[in-house]
């Protein structure tokens, strides 16, 4: 996409700007002064700013920048489309940042292998902090927006709407067990899970450049299927780095579901053994791995998947808006779906 269009490098520094407005708000948030707090809330300001300082680091020790680039692109795209300049929804993709930085901490403490009771009072000084992080300063930031009551009122619903839906994707996710899930289950809950915040940073956009009902929903459909691309690069990235972290948290992944609607009864009774193991053996779990990327596994599992990456696209062609920074949009679909397998080219 052309530069001047919110290209690549416009957006490395849009998220530079996001995390700098960050670094700033963790600042005033230790001297209990941000978003219109009462002094004297040093406790919870500064455990909120050490909060967001870790998320980074870690962000950064993963590798994680590409993915905050694409949460802080997406709303400042959806603005765009709709209003030709993507600069007012920089606050909205603080917003999702700080979405994330809460997200991520309680999916990790509830996947984690034996993970502390939060009884704990580390382990609950951190998940009081992340409910702080992920609610609160989204809404106050949102009160604080200069924008008439009733873009107010459809931002907070946003915030709400995707907070019920990943608690409910998310709740899914820890009961879906192997032997039970199907495809469809799983892109259930991922739909919630990942898709919900999605959906909240495009509607919530939309929202904010004057939107009506019917627009804001299509932004939020698509900025759930956008989710749903996302958390299958993150399983597929998982497996790949040799991490293996869904499997030894015996986690229901589309790729596990997909494998085992395909095979017979005695393979997939095997299969799901191998699952059983994982949660303890390297041996198992490199097994299991080999199983899931097998060529002709694989090669299914993209077809399966195609038809969501098509649907992004449609998605955006019934949407419209500047041709412009619809076109970055398309592009960050085809950039998450570029670390997706594809299918193999058939050899004559």
């Amino acid at each position: 996409m052309e530069e001047g269009a919110f290209g690549r490098a416009a957006q490395e520094r849009a998220a530079a700007e996001a995390e700098a407005e960050i670094g700033r708000l963790c600042e005033r948030l230790a001297e209990g002064l941000a978003m219109g707090l009462d002094e004297g809330r040093e406790m919870v300001g500064g455990a909120m700013a050490e909060f967001l300082v870790d998320f980074f680091e870690t962000v950064r020790a993963k590798g994680s920048r590409p993915g905050v680039r694409g949460m802080v692109a997406l709303p400042m795209l959806v603005h765009g489309a709709e209003a030709g300049d993507p600069a007012p929804a920089r606050p909205l993709a603080v917003v999702h940042l700080l979405w994330w930085a809460a997200a991520r901490y309680l999916d990790d403490l509830t996947d984690a292998p034996g993970a502390p009771s939060a009884g704990n009072t580390a382990v609950a000084k951190r998940v009081l902090t992340a409910l702080a992080v992920g609610g609160q300063l989204p809404a106050r930031l949102v009160a604080d927006l200069p924008v008439p009551d009733a873009v107010r009122c459809g931002l907070a619903d946003e915030v709400s709407r995707a907070w019920l839906d990943a608690v409910d994707g998310q709740l899914r996710d820890l009961t879906d067990r192997p032997s039970a899930a199907t495809p469809a289950s799983v892109l259930r809950a991922y739909a919630g899970k990942t898709g919900a915040p999605y959906a909240m940073a495009a509607a919530s956009a939309a929202r904010l450049a004057g939107a009506g009902a019917d627009r804001a929903g299509g932004w939020r459909a698509f900025g759930r299927r956008l989710g749903v691309l996302r958390q299958l690069v993150n399983d597929q990235r998982d497996l790949a780095s040799g991490r293996h972290e869904d499997l030894a948290n015996g986690t229901a992944t589309y790729l596990l579901a997909h494998l085992l609607s395909a095979l017979p009864a005695a393979r997939r009774r095997e299969a799901l053994a191998l699952h059983a193991g994982a949660r303890h053996s390297a041996c198992a779990r490199a097994e299991l791995t080999a199983w899931m990327l097998d060529d002709d596994v694989l090669d299914g599992y993209a077809a399966s998947v195609a038809p969501l990456v098509g649907h992004a696209h449609d998605l955006l062609g019934l949407l419209g808006g500047d041709p412009a920074f619809v076109r970055g949009l398309h592009d960050l679909v085809d950039e998450t779906a570029a670390h997706l397998p594809g299918p193999r080219l058939a050899v004559a």
